[in-house]
């Protein structure tokens, strides 16, 4: 190690295993050994550089790069993999924001025990207790746990015992962002008197104007190397070059990937619009067709009414009422006539019977005569049962004439209710030929709002060309 160098980096390089989803216990790694695989990641590769003493250095480069990693190094935290550094000379780090506290103390114990981290002794803490309190602006706050800070305060503390450490050497990462703007301005007054007393600083951040305020070289590290040593102004710039391309090499890839999801994404609407022009299409043909099978239907039905109609029409024109009133007046005359014949027969057997007296005959015509009574009263007895069977059957004519007489009335209802079926059947087809009209007019519509939806694509089409 040279005499003048208080830190001396020599082809360090460090890497550490990337789990994907790392098992907690013994049995998780038995369980699910698939989550024990890992892949190794090369965080430094081969970074050299030497620290002069009382020098001030800046280390950027964005996230990932190594930065931390090497200040942890550094510090002695964690250990290379390969290579050497060496470090002449007490260190105090400010590294992570409440490093080196314990929560549940006051910050009063806490500055013994932050302290006593970085090798001083009690009684060197004490004579320095005032000082950390006073730089530190805690106040009464200084007797409260630390769990009760805030971010700015932790800072604060931290800061404080790093710079009352009276170390050789300083390492800071990334936390002189915390804290108000006055004592940002009181740490930066620090820690140039604290340079200017001969103090070497190691500072990590991203914010190049403190670097450029503080420091008297920067190291720009990218990918775990080294890419840039030098003035922190001409570092500064290349670096922020590098990253304003990168940025715009990245919009650009941004945008052309946002370009060629627009494009899959227009592909995808513009088949998507296919698909559903082709399914109305295939609707519109399919419901033409079984409009034009329902027309048919419709026309057969109508040509089948017109001829019930027209055989309705002879039905009526046929004269089914056969029963009219003359024929049933006659036959009531008739059935009268034959009541008074059969009156006027039995009348005439009984005038018979009255004036034939059998005694008054002599014997020897008395078998004559009483052969001829009886033939007469026969004849009168046949007579009357002709007439009552003529009147009987006067009397089933009629029944019949009035049966035919009721089921003329019956067949004209039959036809007024077929015809009142055939003029609803009408009514629901002119409605059906209605409907096939409307659908007619929502197909011719569906095709209007296909033919509008492509202009649309059309238009969208030229608007994209147009603002690219």
């Amino acid at each position: 190690m040279e005499k003048n160098n208080v830190i001396e980096v020599h082809e360090v390089s460090k890497k550490f295993k990337n789990y994907n989803d790392k098992s907690n216990n013994l049995k998780e790694k038995f369980l699910h050994q698939k989550r024990n695989k890992y892949q190794w990641f090369e965080v430094l590769q081969g970074v050299s550089f030497d620290i002069k003493r009382g020098e001030a250095i800046g280390i950027v480069g964005r996230n990932g790069c190594g930065k931390s990693t090497l200040l942890k190094l550094l510090t002695k935290i964690i250990y290379p993999d390969k290579g050497s550094i060496e470090v002449r000379g007490r260190v105090s780090s400010l590294l992570e924001l409440g490093a080196g506290f314990h929560p549940d103390l006051s910050g009063y114990e806490n500055i013994y025990l932050n302290a006593s981290v970085f090798g001083l002794t009690r009684n060197e803490i004490r004579r320095r207790e005032s000082d950390i309190i006073r730089f530190s602006e805690l106040g009464d706050f200084i007797n409260n746990p630390i769990r009760t800070y805030s971010s700015g305060m932790y800072m604060k503390l931290a800061f404080s015992v790093a710079i009352n450490v009276d170390a050789d050497i300083l390492l800071i990462d990334e936390i002189l962002g915390v804290g108000d703007v006055s004592f940002q301005k009181k740490c930066f007054e620090k820690l140039l008197d604290i340079k200017q007393r001969g103090t070497t600083i190691v500072i990590v951040s991203h914010s190049t104007n403190q670097i450029e305020k503080i420091c008297d070289k920067s190291i720009w590290i990218e990918k775990g190397r080294i890419k840039m040593t030098g003035n922190p102004i001409i570092v500064h710039e290349q670096y922020l070059k590098t990253m304003e391309d990168d940025r715009i090499l990245r919009s650009k890839k941004e945008e052309a990937e946002r370009e060629k999801e627009r494009v899959e994404k227009k592909q995808i609407q513009e088949e998507k619009i296919q698909k559903e022009r082709e399914k109305i299409e295939r609707i519109v043909s399919k419901s033409k067709k079984e409009r034009s099978q329902e027309r048919k239907e419709l026309a057969k039905r109508k040509k089948e009414r017109e001829r019930l109609r027209n055989q309705n029409t002879d039905i009526e024109n046929v004269d089914v009422n056969i029963a009219n009133t003359n024929v049933m007046e006659e036959e009531v005359n008739k059935q009268k006539l034959l009541i008074e014949k059969a009156e006027e027969a039995r009348q005439e057997q009984a005038i018979i019977q009255n004036t034939i007296n059998v005694d008054e005959v002599p014997e020897e015509k008395r078998g004559v005569v009483f052969f001829k009574k009886e033939a007469n009263r026969l004849e009168l007895v046949v007579k009357e049962k002709n007439i009552e069977i003529e009147r009987l059957n006067s009397v089933i004519k009629q029944k019949d004439l009035i049966l035919e007489k009721e089921n003329s009335k019956i067949q004209k209802e039959i036809l007024r209710l077929n015809q009142v079926i055939i003029e609803k059947e009408d009514e629901i087809d002119r409605l059906n030929e209605v409907i096939l009209e409307n659908h007619e007019e929502i197909d011719r519509l569906d095709i209007v709002i296909m033919q509008k939806d492509v202009e649309i694509d059309i238009c969208r089409k030229t608007l994209l060309e147009k603002d690219t």
